[in-house]
């Protein structure tokens, strides 16, 4: 017997901070039952991801989303079901179809097989900032599609997975990074206004630079986002991200991560400070996550580079 779920049952199994849908007026979680794993502890700026594993056999009533939705089928297969222009259409989806939703449209769809797949939700007011004006619309959407592939967009997703699989060791602006990546090429490719034209080769200018510069070596001890780089810098990150790469020559992740150890060797040369402290002047509040950071930096553990320098 096919299961019909209500807005009533997605709301009893809503955690705090979900990837949501409206339905019967009520904003509710796009699954029934918990996530796997989610991304929401991380606090990165803009999306949010979660992957989901059930075998379900499921009816949604009409319905839209909140957000750009973004999911991609991660093993085994699925038949969906979806209402459009007044009929039903019908496909069976294995491993690397994804599906993209914008949020001015309804649908009613119907699942039926193993669901293991990565959903990400996407701030359209976060999008609109990414992209800086430079498209062509006031509002930038998405039409559904309900099975289609793309490799690039499937790696990045993939690389967002296992950083979380592994409880983001590479930090908060790496994982923004990727988002943006993913968002960004959604755009490109999939939004339903045409794209303007991106500078791809400039720089940014020297004084915005060393005030970026600056920015990063006063907050070494702290979390950076890559929004407040791009803030200082008075760019769109995404935008920021590829000329501070083409100015420097590293990512903006990069760069952090040289100067932290940078700063890690300093400290060790010239300070008594116990390795753990010394983890957590230059921002790693984990003193395995840091040595394992300076070891593949500097090719030596904290410990043996400071006896080496004695």
């Amino acid at each position: 017997m096919r299961k019909v779920v209500s807005a009533r049952d997605l709301d009893r199994a809503a955690p705090q901070r979900r990837i949501t849908l409206l339905a019967d007026s009520s904003r509710v979680p796009v699954m029934p039952g918990e996530p796997v794993l989610s991304s929401a502890s991380q606090r990165w700026e803009g999306f949010l991801l979660e992957r989901h594993l059930t075998d379900l056999t499921a009816e949604f009533p009409e319905h839209r989303h909140t957000a750009i939705a973004l999911s991609l089928q991660l093993n085994a297969s699925i038949q969906l079901e979806w209402k459009s222009a007044s009929r039903w259409q019908s496909v069976v989806t294995g491993a690397g179809s994804m599906l993209v939703h914008g949020c001015s449209g309804s649908s009613q769809s119907i699942l039926n097989g193993r669901y293991d797949r990565l959903g990400l939700e996407l701030n359209p007011a976060h999008l609109a900032k990414l992209t800086e004006g430079r498209f062509a619309g006031a509002m930038i959407d998405f039409v559904d599609r309900w099975s289609f592939s793309d490799e690039r967009l499937e790696y990045l997703l993939r690389v967002l997975l296992a950083e979380l699989q592994l409880g983001a060791p590479n930090g908060r602006l790496f994982g923004e990074q990727v988002g943006n990546a993913i968002a960004m090429l959604l755009a490109r490719q999939y939004a339903t206004v045409k794209v303007g034209t991106y500078g791809i080769s400039g720089r940014i200018p020297p004084a915005r630079l060393t005030q970026v510069l600056d920015y990063i070596e006063a907050h070494l001890d702290q979390q950076t986002h890559l929004s407040d780089l791009a803030e200082t810098a008075s760019m769109s990150p995404f935008y920021f991200a590829r000329l501070f790469k083409n100015s420097v020559g590293v990512s903006p992740h990069k760069y952090v991560t040289m100067r932290r150890i940078k700063r890690a060797k300093e400290l060790l040369q010239r300070s008594s400070m116990s390795v753990l402290e010394i983890g957590v002047r230059v921002g790693y509040l984990d003193a395995k996550h840091f040595r394992g950071i300076f070891r593949r930096e500097a090719g030596v553990s904290p410990k043996e580079f400071r006896s080496l320098q004695s």
